[in-house]
Formats: structure tokens, sequence, C-alpha cells
């Protein structure tokens, strides 16, 4: 076990994503699945020993093949190293690179396949309906009576706070039907100096850029017309997207604690008072993108409210 330099986000709604991780170092949900298998901290796996289970397991081979067609037998032969990567410690890669080339893309196909299948069930993993979507709804149907019975005064309260583009700004960055808009921006939150050094999306671009499973690679379905999000991306890392961080959905957000790309906050009135106080947060990171809002105790309580309205039923 270990533990790592940064939170875990919700899986829920990740279908509509077009960049995974904190920093964006992913593009697909299938290429983001494959990651923690071989990541030292997580799972500690290889690619190798990946494909081969599929292989030698019967049932997760009757799966690949039905899915993907043949597996390649000749990573089953004699011989064949359990643990074998391009990344990881000296031994595992040695032992990548003492297998003939053909040979390691027949395992990179494999491993890239599991990853689609984790990664198509994953996309399976929606938000319920939340109290918000309810009132909602009710105020469509004119219901307005019904609507304010779903949400009390301090939600009602809160809701108009966040929407209110002058005072609290949420909208900026909080839009959309999962309440993001799925890019980067800095809030003051990285970590630039110490021990755990984090810089965000500047370092995430370029990961993503040379990443071999990304959507321009050679395992990628996409179509030749399709990564646009690869295709037109401004590849210069600048200064701005140093503590860059993706902005987090806010469905569900009261059953996501902790908070934050490190989750150094474990309440929703934490994270509410550090968009609050900006002038702190600007003496550690003056680039932030964040502007004073100035909210009462009162209006911070009802912000809460709101955004405890935003979870949804099971499904």
């Amino acid at each position: 076990e270990a533990e790592l330099q940064r939170n875990t986000p919700t899986v829920a709604g990740l279908a509509w994503h077009t960049w995974f991780y904190w920093d964006g170092r992913k593009d697909s949900l299938w290429a983001q699945s494959l990651a923690p298998i071989e990541a030292p901290a997580e799972m500690n796996s290889s690619r190798m020993y990946v494909a081969r289970l599929v292989g030698q397991s019967p049932s997760y081979r009757a799966f690949y093949e039905n899915l993907f067609g043949s597996y390649p037998g000749i990573l089953l032969q004699p011989g064949k190293l359990d643990h074998a990567s391009p990344i990881g410690d000296a031994k595992r890669q040695n032992n990548w690179y003492r297998i003939p080339a053909g040979q390691r893309q027949l395992v990179n196909r494999v491993f890239t396949n599991a990853g689609k299948a984790l990664g198509a069930y994953v996309r399976t993993l929606e938000h319920g309906a939340s109290n918000f979507d309810n009132y909602v709804e009710q105020l469509e149907r004119g219901n307005y009576r019904k609507a304010n019975k779903i949400l009390d005064a301090r939600s009602r309260q809160g809701l108009k706070l966040f929407i209110d583009d002058k005072k609290t700004q949420c909208l900026r960055c909080h839009n959309g039907p999962l309440f993001t808009n799925f890019e980067f921006h800095n809030i003051g939150s990285g970590n630039f100096d110490g021990d755990s050094l984090d810089f965000g999306r500047l370092l995430g671009l370029p990961s993503v850029l040379q990443d071999e499973f990304n959507c321009l690679g050679p395992y990628s379905d996409a179509p030749s017309t399709g990564c646009i999000h690869l295709k037109f991306i401004n590849r210069q890392p600048d200064e701005s997207l140093q503590g860059a961080y993706k902005t987090p959905a806010l469905r569900d957000v009261a059953k996501t604690a902790p908070y934050l790309h490190d989750g150094r906050y474990t309440s929703l009135k934490d994270v509410l008072q550090h968009y609050n106080d900006i002038a702190n947060t600007k003496k550690i990171n003056a680039m932030s993108e964040l502007n004073p809002i100035d909210l009462s105790d009162d209006e911070l309580l009802a912000l809460e409210s709101f955004l405890l309205n935003l979870t949804g039923s099971q499904k």
C-alpha cells in the first residue's frame, strides 16, 4: 500500500470528459485505465503480466476473443517473462527490450484492448438525478410551489449566488450539465516547493502529447478526422499552466471528500473558505486566477447548502 500525492476523483460521469487525471495527462478513458496498472504506488504490475493473464485465463480469453479477435498465442510460449514494461524498474525495462519488437507490439495491443474494456465499463457509471434536477424540472413545468418544496430558501439563495457571474463567478469554470468546463484553471493550489512538487497542467500537457496511448497513437480507434483536442491544442506550455488543474465536476460533490487535487480540505466549508480568502491564496500562489468574492458567513452556508443538493439518487 502507498499514499498517493493526489486526491482520487470520482469515476461517475467520466464518459463526458476529454482529459483525465488532474493534469490531463491522458486523453481517453481506456488510456487512463492502463496507467494505474503499471504505477509503482498503485497496482505495480506490468503490461506483459496483463497480456499473459488475459491469455491464460479461460474466461478472460473467451471474452477477449469475442470482442477483439484471436489472442496472440505466441505471448504464452514457455520462457516468456511475467513482468516486462518500458516503464517501471530497471529489471522490467530490461525484460521489455529483450522481447522482439513485433511481440512488444502484440503485448501493447492486448494491454490496450484490456484498457478499452475497462474504459467501456467506466463509461456506464453515471450520476443519478439530484434535488437540483428535480427542482429545475418542476420550474420548467411551471410548478413553482413544488419546486420551492424541493429546495429550501437557503439552498435557493445558494443557487442565486452560484449563478451570479459578478459576485461569485462560479460559472466561469463550473458550468454545464456536470458543473465543469472540463478544462484547467489555477486556483492557487499548486505545490512548487518542498517534497511534494506538483506543477499541474504544465507537465500534463507534454505528457499527453508524448503518450504512446493517446488519441493520435497507433493503438487508438479514433477516425482520421478525430482527435481534434490534440490536433489543435496549443503545444507550447506557458507559465499560466503552472499549478493549473482540471475543473472537477460538482455532481455528488458532498460524497467525494477530500477536496482539491491533493485532498487538502476535508469539508465543503473549507473549500468555500479557500475561494473566499483570495488575499491569502495569492500570497501563496500569485498566478491564481481567482478574484475576490467576499461572501458573508451566511452566504457561504447558502452556497454549501446548494452544493449538497447536487447529490444524486443511486442508479
